[in-house]
């Protein structure tokens, strides 16, 4: 059996998690700070739980009550990632989820440590400009991608982090392009995420805005900073080291899709294993073949791409449109011969009319009623 438990009974749950410490957002979510959901093998004397946070869905205690895990499966969405706090857990996650495309990956804990860019604000251009985000001044931001900030913060009570800066972004005009934000906070400590316009990368901003909100959250008496990332991610854990945190652990998770935050996380072996791995998988779900095919196309290779989405316009000839073969992992070889022939079919007179292969299926099954 399953139970939700009542805020009341939250209490119950820190002795349960005494391995995922490194997940603030499930402290966050104990103490009502961000809106979250437990779940529960028993509401008197729990030994299993589903902590389901806005960061993470974490399975923690107890992994062989398989009443409870049979239960799991109907809670957790078909592309819900799920971190693990035992290897018990681990080889369970099959009968946990429904995806049954799951797989390992690996990320990263870090603590800040001490400020070691502190001079930030000489390396910030002349044409950004560098602004911190509080409770009292959010609502008041009208750049453009102001959206994307207010609606990173999913506090249950603004009032409640009054006190705090929840971070800081830099904008170039009216268009904001990089933004460092607090994800959660729970006495004095806290964890942050970043975010850089992929126009304005490599510029050295991710850092500055990093520096701003740690230096501005320890003014402010926050005494710790958590900052997770894919261990893929260089970019991230870059910015990290360089402004002063350390590793404090390494962690496995599960994803049904690439965990990435930016395509270039993965280098094309890595998209590669991703598309062979979704192969395994074609023939349970199309949904598959849709991924093996994207997957293919980040990694540069055509024919696999081409072959998948033969197989995707066969299994769901609903899905597959223009908008779904102009997509972005197909760059790479939109431009080629073989690639443009391929998204074309002879119409009876001969004429070259582009068409999709799911188009064309469809005008049989259609004829065919």
């Amino acid at each position: 059996m399953i139970f939700e438990l009542e805020n009341s009974d939250y209490d119950k749950i820190p002795k349960l998690i005494e391995n995922t410490n490194h997940e603030l957002s499930i402290d966050a979510v104990i103490t009502g700070n961000v809106p979250g959901k437990i779940y529960v093998d028993n509401v008197i004397e729990p030994s299993s739980t589903l902590i389901v946070t806005p960061e993470c869905n974490v399975v923690a205690d107890n992994a062989n009550n398989h009443l409870f895990n049979g239960e799991i499966k109907k809670k957790l969405h078909f592309f819900d990632p799920v971190t693990c706090d035992s290897k018990e857990w681990e080889r369970k996650i099959h009968d946990i989820h429904c995806n049954v495309a799951m797989k390992k990956y690996k990320r990263r804990y870090y603590q800040f440590d001490e400020l070691l860019y502190d001079d930030f604000l000489e390396d910030l251009d002349e044409k950004y400009t560098l602004e911190y985000v509080y409770s009292d001044n959010l609502e008041q931001i009208q750049y453009e991608n102001s959206k994307a900030i207010k609606d990173w913060y999913i506090f249950s009570n603004i009032h409640d982090v009054k006190d705090y800066c929840l971070g800081s972004y830099i904008r170039t005009g009216n268009k904001i392009v990089c933004w460092c934000l607090v994800d959660c906070i729970v006495g004095d400590r806290i964890e942050i995420g970043i975010t850089t316009h992929k126009d304005f990368r490599r510029k050295g901003l991710g850092s500055i805005c990093c520096a701003a909100t740690v230096s501005a959250c320890i003014s402010n008496g926050i005494k710790e900073i958590g900052w997770h990332c894919v261990d893929s991610n260089i970019g991230s854990y870059t910015i990290a080291e360089k402004v002063g945190f350390k590793k404090i652990k390494e962690y496995s998770c599960f994803t049904p899709y690439p965990p990435i935050e930016n395509v270039t996380d993965l280098y094309n072996e890595q998209w590669s294993e991703w598309a062979l791995h979704y192969e395994k998988m074609n023939g349970m779900e199309s949904v598959y073949y849709e991924q093996a095919a994207k997957c293919w196309g980040y990694a540069n290779n055509m024919e696999k791409t081409m072959q998948n989405i033969k197989c995707l316009a066969e299994t769901k000839p609903k899905f597959l449109n223009k908008g779904f073969l102009d997509f972005g992992g197909f760059a790479s070889f939109q431009e080629r011969i073989e690639w443009k022939n391929f998204i074309k079919t002879p119409d009876s007179r001969g004429k070259q009319q582009e068409i999709t292969w799911l188009s064309k299926i469809t005008l049989k099954l259609v004829g065919a009623r």
